[in-house]
């Protein structure tokens, strides 16, 4: 994405806001960028930072997604001359004090610098932000470890278990404007196929590695050299979440999928005069 040669300057008129774009910084994407979050679906995602996550109509806004964060420093980021670098600039004064200072930034891009009341981003729909937060959370990247490592042997058992993450909570907390949000994502299942058309094998065990004998195994009867067998493990994580400590309220289940191949080979006896 690269910068525009297009500047625009703030203006606050008796008082009231203006829509604006950046003051000695580039437009992204070479357009005008509208730092007004009216006629958009924004959640509260961070204490003080606003995301925008769809237009009014649905589906991704034209442009970029914007995002307005919440500074008690009021000045501009321009431009410096040496890359990377930003030169503090300071805004014009507050216009009243219900309005608070927010640097806007498009698809991560810097903007501009506005001043805006919080009830310009309208009411907080926890519905959306629940599920913006469960979208969101820290998930682990997770792998599959097999015991033999490298390749199996027929009529031999095989152990699995997931690397990565162990089943511990996934936690997430946004707290603002009077209010604190609680999201937290457990296993409750895990759904194992070895790739050799034998049935899924529901579990609640994520495995466990050497030198405990893993809760999941499987024999393999036929050999794949080569490519191998798909190994997937779907983890279905169960989700809650609860408003300012109270009670916890369940959410939709996510699932994430691991994988990996594992060839496997066959062993054959030889008698041996």
């Amino acid at each position: 994405m690269g910068p525009s040669a297009s500047w625009r300057r703030l203006a606050v008129l008796a008082g009231s806001l203006a829509s604006v774009a950046a003051v000695g910084a580039p437009a992204p994407a070479g357009a005008a960028v509208s730092t007004d979050p009216s006629g958009a679906t924004v959640v509260l995602v961070r204490s003080r930072v606003w995301a925008e996550i769809r237009s009014a109509a649905g589906g991704r806004p034209a442009g970029c997604l914007r995002r307005w964060v919440e500074t008690d420093h009021p000045f501009y980021l321009r431009r410096g001359r040496i890359p990377d670098d930003r030169r503090l600039v300071p805004m014009p004064p507050r216009p009243s004090p219900a309005h608070r200072a927010y640097h806007v930034f498009c698809d991560g891009d810097y903007v501009t610098s506005v001043w805006l009341v919080p009830s310009a981003f309208g009411g907080v729909d926890l519905r959306v932000l629940v599920e913006w937060m469960v979208r969101h959370l820290p998930y682990p990247p997770a792998g599959i470890g097999v015991s033999p490592e490298g390749r199996g042997l027929t009529g031999l058992e095989s152990w699995f278990w997931v690397t990565g993450y162990r089943g511990e909570p996934i936690r997430d907390v946004v707290e603002g404007f009077g209010f604190r949000v609680e999201v937290e994502a457990v296993p409750a299942e895990v759904r194992w196929s070895f790739g050799d058309g034998t049935p899924e094998l529901p579990t609640p065990s994520l495995g466990e590695p050497p030198p405990a004998r893993s809760f999941v195994t499987h024999t393999y009867e036929t050999r794949r050299d080569g490519a191998g067998f798909e190994v997937r493990a779907v983890i279905r994580l169960a989700v809650r979440w609860r408003l300012d400590g109270g009670p916890w309220q369940a959410a939709d289940p996510v699932l994430r999928v691991a994988s990996r191949t594992y060839p496997v080979g066959e062993a054959r006896s030889v008698l041996v005069p």
